[in-house]
């Protein structure tokens, strides 16, 4: 796995947040996407990039609790969505900030070594962890699992 340092730019999010346990996961992403998807084509909003599920509470070690995991499901949008709260949705600033990026193609289960390799090579890089992560999915449903693509970025200061 080839690991790439950037720079994020600043952009404007529009997304959802909850508090979950790890089994429930599946059950807010695929509904979240497509409610703030259909919103976001409704309106005629411009989407800037891919849409992400951000991990906010995830220890040094990369670790979770599993029975309260802060998660966001978002798209980057080009500006500011006044009408968020319409569908319970947040829209806000994101400042750039600084990532470790990998592509990682398989499934989504098989990811905790991935992200144990990004932390080890964010402290090789004298980098501290901020406890964020971001995973945007490049594949649909409809491709196996073990051919799912998605960039994995990890926040450091």
């Amino acid at each position: 796995m080839k690991f790439e340092q950037i720079m994020k730019p600043d952009q404007w999010i529009l997304s959802q947040t909850f508090t979950v346990k790890v089994e429930e996961i599946p059950q807010v992403i695929g509904p979240t996407f497509m409610k703030l998807g259909g919103f976001i084509q409704e309106q005629g909003i411009q989407i800037l990039s891919t849409p992400f599920v951000s991990y906010k509470n995830m220890d040094e070690n990369g670790g979770l609790d599993e029975s309260a995991i802060e998660m966001e499901v978002g798209f980057p949008v080009a500006e500011k969505v006044k009408n968020a709260a319409e569908i319970e949705s947040d829209s806000y600033f994101l400042p750039s900030y600084k990532a470790l990026s990998a592509l990682y193609v398989g499934r989504y289960d098989d990811m905790t070594e991935p992200y144990f390799a990004m932390m080890d090579e964010i402290k090789k890089i004298g980098g501290k962890f901020s406890g964020i992560s971001y995973e945007y999915y490049l594949s649909d449903e409809e491709i196996p699992e073990e051919q799912q693509e998605t960039i994995m970025e990890l926040v450091y200061e």
